[in-house]
Parts: C-alpha cells; sequence; structure tokens
C-alpha cells in the first residue's frame, strides 16, 4: 500500500480508515491523550486520534483482516495510476479499431465499495452520537457526503441527492440548540437519532437498488448493442458488478453487522440470492444466459423494489420518529 500510486484521489475518510486500522493492528488500542502521534496541524491530529480510538478493543489479528479488506475496496474503487494509464491505452485501441470513443470500459461500483463504511456509520450508538455531536469542534457528517451511484447534477442522482440533503437538514436540526429553545439540545439530539440512523439504512438500500438496475442497463444495452458500442463485456459485468453486488448484499446479514444493516440485508436478500442461483446455474462461461436471466427476472420483479421497498422505508420513518420521541424522553427524565 505504501508503493500504491491511486488513479483518483482518496476521500479523507478512507485515508483515515486505512490509517487506524494499520495503527491498531501495530500498536494496539489508543492511548487516552493525544500525546505521541505524528507532528501535524492539530486538525490531522485530531482526526487520527479519533479514528484510531474507534477500533479500541479490536483485536490486532482482526484488525489486520480488515486493513487487508479495505485495501482491497479502495484498489477496487480508486484504481492505479498503472492501470488507469492501460485501461484509457485499450479503451483508446477499441475506439480506433471499432470507430467509437467510449471508454468506459470500468464499471462503476463506488456506491457499493461504500457499504462498509456506511455499516460501520451505522453501528454507532446513541450515546457515541450524542458524544460527537457535542465535540467542541465537531464536523458535520452528513454536510461532507456525495452522490455515490450517479454523476451529481444528473437526473438519475435526484433521488439519492433528496435523501442526503433530507439527512443533512436532521443533522443541522441537531447541532443547532436554538432550534427548539424550550428543550435541551441533547434531547433533541436523542429525538433525531433514530431518524440519522434511519437515513444511514435508506441509503444503503437506494445503492444496493440503484447499482441493481443499473448494472442490469448495463448488462442489456451490451446484449444488444455489443461490448464495443458499450465499452463493457458481459464477463466483466458479471463477475466485477453483479457478482460484486451479490457479495455486498449478502454481507449485510453476517452477524457482526449492526442490526439497522441486517434488516437491509434481509430485505434485499431475494437479490443476492437469485444472483446466486443463476451462477451456479450457469456456471463460468454462461455469462449471455445469466446476464439476460437476471435481467428477466429484475424486470418481472420490479413492483418489489419500486413500490414495497420505498412503501416499507415509509414505515421505517415513522417508526424510528416514535423511537425518537422514547429516547427523547428518557434523556429528558435523565435515565
Amino acid at each position: 500500500m505504501k508503493n500504491w500510486k491511486p488513479g483518483s484521489s482518496p476521500s479523507n475518510r478512507d485515508r483515515l480508515e486505512l490509517y487506524a486500522l494499520h495503527k491498531q493492528a501495530v500498536q494496539g488500542d489508543a492511548p487516552h491523550s493525544l500525546a505521541g502521534l505524528e507532528n501535524s496541524t492539530p486538525a490531522s491530529d485530531q482526526a487520527k486520534y479519533q479514528a484510531w480510538r474507534s477500533k479500541s478493543g479490536m483485536s490486532p489479528q482482526e484488525a489486520m483482516r480488515l486493513y487487508c479488506q479495505e485495501a482491497d475496496r479502495q484498489l477496487r474503487v480508486y484504481g492505479n495510476t498503472t492501470a488507469l494509464a492501460t485501461a484509457v491505452q485499450d479503451a483508446a485501441t477499441t475506439a480506433q479499431t471499432s470507430g467509437t470513443s467510449n471508454n468506459n470500459n470500468i464499471p462503476p461500483i463506488r456506491g457499493l465499495a461504500a457499504i462498509p463504511l456506511l455499516c460501520a456509520a451505522a453501528a454507532e450508538t446513541r450515546t457515541a452520537y450524542l458524544h460527537r455531536l457535542g465535540a467542541p469542534q465537531v464536523r458535520p457528517w452528513w454536510r461532507r457526503q456525495e452522490v455515490l451511484t450517479a454523476p451529481p447534477g444528473s437526473l438519475w442522482a435526484w433521488p439519492e441527492q433528496v435523501l442526503l440533503m433530507a439527512a443533512t437538514l436532521n443533522e443541522t436540526i441537531s447541532l443547532q440548540s436554538s432550534i427548539i429553545a424550550f428543550l435541551p439540545q441533547q434531547v433533541v439530539q436523542s429525538l433525531l437519532w433514530p431518524w440519522h440512523n434511519s437515513f444511514l439504512v435508506l441509503w444503503m438500500g437506494y445503492i444496493l437498488v440503484s447499482m441493481a438496475f443499473t448494472a442490469a442497463w448495463q448488462c442489456l444495452t451490451t446484449l444488444l448493442l455489443g461490448s464495443r458500442s458499450t465499452g463493457y463485456t458481459l464477463p466483466n459485468l458479471w463477475n466485477d458488478v453483479v457478482l460484486f453486488l451479490s457479495q455486498t448484499a449478502f454481507s449485510l446479514t453476517e452477524s457482526h453487522q449492526p442490526v439497522s444493516a441486517r434488516l437491509v440485508g434481509l430485505l434485499v436478500l431475494p437479490l443476492p440470492s437469485m444472483i446466486s442461483v443463476l451462477h451456479y446455474m450457469c456456471g463460468q462461461s454462461g455469462h449471455v444466459m445469466a446476464t439476460g436471466l437476471y435481467c428477466a427476472v429484475l424486470a418481472a420483479t420490479w413492483w418489489y423494489w419500486v413500490l414495497v421497498l420505498p412503501f416499507l422505508s415509509l414505515g421505517w420513518m415513522v417508526t424510528a420518529f416514535f423511537v425518537g420521541e422514547c429516547f427523547a424522553l428518557i434523556e429528558l427524565a435523565g435515565v
């Protein structure tokens, strides 16, 4: 990883995740103060320290395993300069031979790669959430997030953008004690904490469903128009996008995930189950049949993804409001 030259610059959040896992694996739990950390600006010291402290209690073996997993995820997301240059050169060669100029030969998986980080955010307890928001120089988390499933500003990005705006508004209200003057700030934060967690759940679910339909569209256009027109190949789409989507969805149901993430995994479980069956039926070489059946099954079950899941999401948000009222009463009573 020291020799890695990413094709695009990793986010600060991703850099801190690797830093924290490396420190936990090599040195164990973080100290109780900032003393001994490398010299840099106070802001970066604080960010590194908080990231490291978030891994406290994790064994070195587990930190090593998660470091390798996170490193692999970031390599998928950001690539490297050598691979990027090779991909561009191959795309240019294809464009010259086929008369096209499409260089989108690397399927987008950025949204899927963000799922483990969203699960980690969903694991934050109410006490940790209140402590984070009560810090002297708290940095708004939602305000720094961006659209992951579509180009920002495009028509396809607006549902995710609306979700991020609603979550940002929820966080802003939590940080502004003057908005509800007759209630203590921690009571307001306890009231809105379930909504914060629910927005994370909705974001994970939206990413999975959106990427499922995006992959289906890419498979369908490649089947009909050919790989020279789309810039994709069916084996590439099936192995790097569809199977990765299945693995990501299945990972949400693992026992170490927070309850909210496991509920998302349960709701989208038909998707990875269907992909696993198709992969078993068609084998390693039947990509045409597998992608065709994938598109057909997804089209036949559109009502579940487009109607049922949004209805359940609305019920989830209503439930979160009443749960928030209970937490606010607990905080108000000082229990």
